[in-house]
């Protein structure tokens, strides 16, 4: 099984971070076995890690090791803030 095309993924960006990458939803083809650390590399918003960005796949938290697969949903989930 040789599929050099990787996988496509979907992405979706909400509050701050959507208007930074002026998209809310989007796809990305990206290697097989490529983690959400590469994907935010390559969308330039690694430095969000260290302000509190939380992820999901398939609507579930993990961390940013977590490999993505075919077709997974990659949700990138700003901090809250307000008052």
């Amino acid at each position: 099984m040789n599929d050099a095309g990787g996988v496509k993924i979907t992405l979706l960006a909400f509050g701050p971070l959507a208007e930074t990458l002026n998209w809310k939803r989007n796809e990305l083809t990206v290697p097989h076995s490529t983690k959400i650390d590469a994907v935010l590399r390559i969308l330039e918003i690694d430095e969000w890690k260290s302000q509190g960005l939380l992820v999901a796949i398939n609507g579930l938290r993990c961390g940013f090791e977590a490999e993505l697969g075919q077709g997974d949903e990659l949700a990138l989930l700003p901090p809250v803030s307000g008052g």
